[in-house]
């Protein structure tokens, strides 16, 4: 009696099925994210090396969507809800105290002014129970 185990391996295959998703798609929502913080991280830093002429036109669109150019996830990215958030402001103007990115302000000072350029961005969501990841970096450059 206690011998047959017909049935067995489709009732340990649907114990193991549900966390194992789970994991591998928690997996690759941690690789969208670092992906997503690894590409604003290096736009931010190609214009820290070379500012593009946006920056220097103050053009606050026309940088977030040359950035937005960047991203995989390019559709998410232009949105105002779940978007890119830029923001630049001079060294001098940057308060001491931790401040959110809010992306209000936009000013790029004028030639030689060193500026802080920051940028956040929500990585699009795979998986419904994991936190909202946000990736965001900071690059501060002479102009």
């Amino acid at each position: 009696m206690l011998t047959c185990r017909s049935g067995a391996t489709a009732v340990e295959f649907a114990l193991i099925a549900f966390p194992l998703l789970m994991l591998v798609l928690g997996l690759l929502q941690f690789v969208v994210y670092c992906y997503l913080q690894q590409t604003i991280s290096d736009a931010l830093y190609q214009t820290a090396s070379n500012p593009e002429p946006e920056i220097l036109a103050q053009d606050k669109p026309g940088y977030v969507a040359r950035i937005c150019a960047k991203v995989a996830f390019r559709q998410s990215c232009l949105g105002q809800a779940g978007g890119i958030t830029v923001e630049a402001m001079r060294l001098p103007n940057v308060p001491t105290a931790s401040l959110a990115i809010t992306g209000t302000v936009f000013d790029t000072g004028a030639s030689q002014d060193v500026i802080l350029l920051r940028a956040k961005m929500p990585a699009p969501r795979l998986v419904p129970m994991v936190p909202e990841l946000v990736a965001q970096d900071s690059v501060v450059f002479r102009r």
